[in-house]
């Protein structure tokens, strides 16, 4: 059992990127629009989801998927959030567009988890 606060499960950061329940709930929205796909460790973008990252400005780099979106294990949830220089732009999106807010420590405050796929263009 995890000894996490509830801030720290529910959102935090992992080495710039989004993690926590928010993190891996992230994922799993991505990989539910066809947008990503797990190989090898690593997530890859599929066609439509590199056009969807493109439309949003986000930071890839195509000629090497394995470093640009790897999957990272989560501590509290034991399941795999992006990690990786998509991970990172992504939550600088999310925080550029008031969506997320870093807070004390590594938590950071996602105060309406709905918002996170209205920003992200998610359905």
């Amino acid at each position: 059992m995890s000894r996490a606060t509830p801030a720290l499960k529910a959102a935090r950061s992992c080495y710039g990127h989004l993690a926590g329940e928010a993190g891996v709930a992230l994922r799993e929205a991505l990989e539910a629009a066809a947008y990503l796909r797990l190989e090898d460790d690593a997530y890859r973008l599929t066609e439509s989801g590199g056009r969807w990252a493109e439309t949003l400005g986000l930071d890839v780099d195509g000629r090497d998927p394995a470093k640009h979106a790897r999957a990272c294990l989560d501590w509290t949830e034991r399941k795999p959030h992006i990690g990786g220089r998509l991970g990172r732009s992504l939550l600088a999106l999310l925080v550029a567009r008031g969506v997320a807010t870093a807070a004390a420590g590594r938590v950071i405050l996602v105060p309406d988890p709905g918002a996170i796929r209205q920003a992200l263009r998610l359905r």
